[in-house]
């Protein structure tokens, strides 16, 4: 078992890569190898719409995104998680996100290996879990289509600058350890 982990906060060792850490130390538990990738560290150019993965089969950009390609072809799962910043995910993701294209064939069908799942973790300042529900579900969406099996239900750590923001970090720590062992599971 492999899972491959990206982690779209530009700060590390903060709230979106300290739970995508514990949701690897989960799968860890369980025998997992983990990868971890932080775009923000990496050079990745944006998707230049030139649609050569579709006559090709791969990218034709050649850039730090040629290792998360091959991180994810010999994956089982992955785990993306992103602060969330004015309703969507990071800059620093999006162009990672964008580049899955060239998963998709001419016709619009996944050329992933079929059982891939996909973890998501979100964090965000506001208290309401359910406010960024649009953003969260779209990038399941997207994941769907581009033929990653849904994994756990997505971690959703809001609220960490309210009060009890250390009881909720140790709340989101034990869910986050849960998802990478669920991902493990199979």
């Amino acid at each position: 078992m492999k899972i491959v982990g990206l982690i779209g906060s530009p700060r590390k060792n903060c709230n979106t890569d300290m739970l995508v850490q514990k949701a690897m130390e989960g799968a860890k538990t369980l025998g997992a190898e983990t990868i971890l990738f932080y775009p923000n560290d990496l050079h990745i150019r944006g998707c230049q719409a030139c649609y050569a993965c579709k006559k090709t089969g791969t990218c034709a950009v050649k850039d730090d995104m040629t290792g998360i390609y091959r991180a994810i072809d010999e994956a089982d799962s992955i785990i993306i998680g992103s602060p969330i910043y004015f309703g969507r995910f990071t800059a620093q993701l999006a162009p990672v996100m964008d580049r899955l294209f060239a998963y998709l064939r001419p016709d619009f069908t996944s050329s992933l290996a079929k059982g891939k799942r996909a973890g998501l973790v979100f964090t965000y300042n506001q208290p309401d879990p359910t406010l960024y529900l649009t953003c969260i579900n779209s990038m399941a969406q997207v994941l769907g289509r581009l033929g990653f099996e849904a994994g756990p239900k997505p971690l959703v750590g809001a609220g960490f600058g309210a009060r009890d923001a250390e009881l909720r970090k140790e709340q989101y720590l034990q869910a986050a350890f849960a998802l990478g062992k669920e991902l493990a599971s199979r």
